[in-house]
């Protein structure tokens, strides 16, 4: 589905996506705290007293940055630094189109090549006393369609100090610097790392080794690692969960709106419209290169360039988890769960109820603004139709499909909290409802939001909202501690695994239901079935273009395209 993410930038490119607010904190410096002196295998470093009074040690790079001729290859480990590091600061974005940084980027871009770092949230402890206290860690992989957005959006303080863990967020390289496969980049005696072209991936699998190694000294049980990740972030977690090299770096997964997918190397290199073949011979065209490693030569910023279409592009068309048999397997993610062949830990899947919802709200084919801003729905009853089939593949593919195939312990949840503000009488629920990322501020509750930060508690029901979020942060956390969302800080309601009752939890607050048992029932098949059977279709034709929205949507092709035929609609 073509979304021009550019309209509508005043309401929607502050979030959403990549959750990427203009937080003033990512670039205050803090004071030192003496007391966060840790001396680990990496070296010696000082952080600083968060707002929410954890410890934190921000911008700790774990890996050698990946500029010159480390471009396009495999992270490289680090030697012990020298002095002592003042992680005081955020680092570096990882470069990526400058929709998103609120005018801080240069000529359409933002970030730095140099940007393989993570931060950490401790709960404040003496050095000591950090060694022997063994908190579970909890690794986030931030959000962005792996193009866009920064660890330093999310502060780790708030699930650190209620939940008693470690949390670490980690940046990975982006778009076609993080996912780049082509068979003349790197040479004969290079690794299969190098030539994988999963360089994004191998940088969060680097992230993984580093906590095995340094956690110990900020508290953390490097036995007891969850993964975590929203959206991209998400389908990042799918590619650790199906990677034979990240076996035993950690021990529990959660999925937020991610869909379990991986890009094949036939499509990442000749058949998307900007396959790697296809960019690299017109890179090298306007730079008067003669070879594709060259290409390590020119400004990271134009590589990034000759991927956008307009200069307020957000998102790329670049092929990321690239199935290349050595990272992640050459068989569809899917079909390697249903196989068992997969780091078996218990695991979180979940979605928004009304996933499709933000991407059709930037869509001028279904929202229309008035006075550039008062936005309203052209279609209400085409704009409900077709965000259920949007929203329910989404649930689907994220969800349920892995669910029904993987033979490990496995937690559902569905998101429906909507009871966001309407400013100017704005009809917001119904734009939104529970959208994609709307989960994000109950996980994250000082995230910044920009202008709708106001909108999400605008509600008229404050106080249900944060009892939502302090119950999502109790799931999460004990899940992090016991493998078992239902073990430790009190919940609201028992959350059943996953089984042939297809049971789910759903999040809401009370005045929608409160968190309550569901389940999930539908299937691609069921879906399509639906589809061809809704009478709401004045004519073949709607239900074709629709139906092409949904194949073309974030290249999942795999989820529905064979279904084409049983629709007229093609194959």
């Amino acid at each position: 589905m073509e979304v021009p993410v550019r309209y509508f930038p005043g309401l929607f490119l502050a979030v959403f996506l990549s959750a990427c607010g203009d937080d003033d904190s990512a670039t205050q410096q803090l004071t030192a705290a003496q007391e966060t002196v840790r001396d680990v295998p990496a070296g010696e470093l000082i952080g600083s007293v968060g707002p929410r009074g954890a410890h934190q040690w921000l911008a700790v790079p774990f890996a050698e940055p990946p500029v010159g001729e480390l471009r396009w290859r495999a992270p490289q480990a680090m030697s012990r630094w020298t002095g002592t590091l003042q992680a005081l600061e955020h680092g570096s974005a990882c470069v990526q189109p400058d929709a998103l940084s609120m005018g801080k980027g240069i000529d359409g871009i933002y970030g730095d090549e140099d940007c393989l770092t993570l931060s950490i949230y401790s709960p404040p402890k003496s050095a000591s006393e950090a060694k022997d206290a063994k908190l579970p860690v909890m690794v986030w992989i931030h959000g962005g369609g792996n193009v866009v957005g920064e660890a330093s959006t999310y502060d780790g303080g708030d699930l650190a100090m209620t939940q008693d863990v470690v949390v670490v967020t980690v940046q990975y390289r982006l778009g076609p610097l993080g996912w780049f496969h082509h068979q003349e980049l790197n040479g004969a005696n290079a690794s299969l790392e190098d030539h994988s072209g999963n360089y994004g991936t191998l940088d969060t699998i680097a992230a993984l080794k580093w906590v095995q190694e340094n956690i110990a000294g900020f508290g953390g049980d490097a036995g007891n690692v969850t993964i975590f990740g929203e959206s991209a972030g998400g389908e990042n977690v799918f590619a650790l969960l199906v990677s034979p090299l990240a076996d035993g770096l950690f021990h529990r997964a959660i999925s937020q709106s991610g869909v379990a997918v991986t890009t094949s190397v036939d499509f990442a290199t000749e058949t998307e419209k900007k396959s790697s073949h296809v960019m690299a011979q017109e890179m090298m065209k306007a730079h008067g290169l003669a070879s594709v490693p060259e290409l390590r030569s020119i400004d990271a910023g134009d590589v990034i360039r000759a991927y956008m279409t307009s200069p307020d592009d957000l998102m790329l068309d670049t092929p990321t988890n690239i199935a290349d048999g050595h990272v992640l397997p050459e068989t569809p993610l899917l079909e390697v769960l249903e196989a068992g062949e997969f780091n078996k830990v218990p695991t979180i899947l979940g979605t928004t109820r009304d996933e499709f919802k933000l991407f059709m709200a930037q869509n001028p084919t279904y929202v229309d603004r008035y006075l550039g801003f008062w936005m309203y729905r052209k279609n209400p009853e085409r704009y409900e139709r077709d965000a259920y089939y949007g929203s329910t593949q989404w649930r689907i593919g994220g969800a349920a499909a892995p669910a029904r195939v993987m033979d490990s312990p496995v937690y559902v949840y569905r998101f429906d909290w909507d009871n966001i503000g309407k400013p100017l009488w704005m009809d917001l629920p119904g734009i939104f409802g529970a959208a994609h990322a709307f989960e994000l501020p109950f996980l994250f509750p000082s995230l910044d939001l920009g202008p709708l930060t106001s909108v999400m508690a605008g509600g008229d029901d404050e106080q249900g909202r944060q009892f939502l979020s302090q119950a999502m942060m109790n799931y999460w956390g004990n899940f992090a501690h016991h493998g078992d969302p239902n073990k430790g800080k009190p919940v609201p309601a028992s959350w059943q695994r996953w089984d042939s009752d297809q049971q789910l939890l759903v999040l809401d607050d009370d005045s929608s239901g409160g968190i309550r048992s569901g389940s999930e029932t539908a299937t691609i098949e069921s879906l399509i079935a639906q589809l061809a059977e809704d009478e709401r279709f004045e004519s073949d034709q709607g239900r074709c273009e629709l139906f092409e929205e949904l194949s073309n949507f974030r290249n999942w092709s795999f989820l529905i395209r064979e279904h084409g035929d049983s629709l007229g609609c093609g194959g």
